[in-house]
């Protein structure tokens, strides 16, 4: 909590908070949006940036209200219900019952129970739970539906993915984290990590071990860009336009960035390159006929150099911050013989959450929210891939590491996901 906000009194905050929720009503407003409630019906709250910096703000207010009105007690008797609560979330996801509860009308107790194949005393128990945290409701007594909150995870099977594998996967790991860090507290790889530590293998080895999961991951970053990392920051900050040829899209994966990508600017292609068959399978299965000319899947290891020469671009997004410091040199080395392959000033655009530096004093509406969400996906990385996101420091660092000319002309840092433009200094070679 900010010295500011310590001192400020419960009454300041919350006349900001009314104001703040006034204008957040008035900008939904002017779209002519409904505004949001809990019915099953209820449509999202536009997400512009300047609504965005509204949520951040308010929801920076609502959070230091709560804090001051709680005290530590009550905080701590509530936080420490919550991994309680996650296991509740979780059988309802393991059993369906986002799925097996109509998304109209309602649902019997021994109808939802037998469905799922739970008996009615557990399943009550864990819906009710659910439902004193606004997902789903019980208008009559024994007679269970939807809310707004829990109908979005049975109409998006992408969400629910995320949601799931994150429950499924990324919790059990996290359990781990002190065993794992005490059995190897000054390495932190792929298999020096709280993954390694609940599982036995890296987590890609896990996908390839469960192949039945893999799809689940698939759609689950679908899903998690489709929520926060969408491709706005992608596509405002680098001159598309001024491009001509093909865009290899480094780790791509299921290709749902190089999708939306060639929808937008029809002049490009797309050379999607993946390890893995499953996800470069559910990107051929997904790409729309319209563009599915401009895009090409490949498997690729991006440990190894780089075959496809002549690009007009190189992209590597949300890659480098599941490997530990040494296996992202070996990705940035393994670029080279692609860009040298290519016409000078050909980019390689790194396109990933950027982690301010330490003491950065940069003022930024709702700061403590904004900074929180890059600690959180920080945490992520060191829970399941024993690696990190970096700061620009760092990046740089680590570019220079792999290859000496690599040089840093761009940073755009702000919004959900930043942009590094690199380049290869040719005149290097001479000197």
């Amino acid at each position: 909590m900010s010295s500011g906000t310590r001192n400020s009194s419960i009454i300041l905050l919350a006349e900001g908070i009314l104001e703040n929720a006034k204008e957040i009503t008035r900008q939904v407003q002017l779209t002519g949006t409904a505004l949001p409630d809990f019915s099953s019906t209820a449509e999202e709250a536009p997400s512009t940036p300047g609504f965005q910096k509204l949520q951040a703000r308010l929801r920076t207010q609502l959070e230091d209200l709560q804090l001051l009105i709680d005290g530590p007690r009550t905080f701590y008797r509530h936080f420490l219900m919550r991994g309680y609560e996650i296991a509740a979330f979780q059988i309802a996801l393991d059993f369906d019952f986002f799925v097996l509860i109509p998304s109209e009308g309602d649902i019997r107790l021994e109808d939802l129970a037998s469905k799922a194949g739970l008996d009615q005393d557990r399943t009550g128990r864990v819906v009710r739970l659910l439902i004193t945290h606004r997902f789903f409701q019980e208008r009559k007594p024994g007679f269970f539906s939807h809310n707004s909150f829990s109908i979005a995870l049975q109409r998006d099977d992408e969400m629910r993915s995320m949601v799931h594998y994150s429950f499924d996967e990324m919790l059990k790991a996290s359990a781990e984290a002190s065993v794992a860090l005490k059995a190897h507290p000054l390495q932190s790889d792929s298999v020096h990590c709280p993954f390694y530590a609940r599982f036995g293998v890296p987590i890609f080895e896990y996908y390839a071990k469960y192949p039945e999961n893999s799809g689940r991951f698939a759609q689950a970053m679908a899903g998690w860009r489709k929520m926060t990392n969408n491709v706005v920051e992608l596509r405002d900050n680098y001159p598309w336009a001024s491009l001509k040829g093909t865009v290899v899209d480094i780790g791509g994966g299921s290709g749902h960035v190089s999708i939306e990508m060639a929808k937008l600017f029809p002049h490009l292609s797309f050379a999607v390159q993946d390890g893995g068959d499953d996800m470069l399978a559910q990107g051929r299965r997904l790409v729309p006929s319209d563009v599915r000319s401009r895009i090409s899947f490949t498997k690729a290891n991006f440990f190894e150099p780089q075959r496809y020469k002549g690009a007009s671009a190189y992209l590597i997004r949300q890659c480098t911050h599941n490997w530990a410091d040494h296996d992202v040199v070996r990705i940035f080395k393994a670029v080279v013989p692609g860009l040298e392959g290519s016409d000078e000033g050909t980019p390689l655009l790194i396109n990933d959450m950027i982690l301010p530096e330490p003491g950065d004093d940069v003022e930024r509406e709702g700061t403590r929210i904004w900074e929180r969400e890059r600690r959180q996906a920080d945490m992520v990385m060191l829970m399941c891939f024993g690696a990190k996101q970096r700061t620009v420091k760092e990046f740089q660092a680590l570019l220079h590491e792999a290859d000496p000319r690599y040089v840093i002309r761009k940073i755009h840092e702000q919004g959900a996901l930043g942009l590094i433009e690199v380049h290869l200094d040719r005149g290097q070679e001479s000197r």
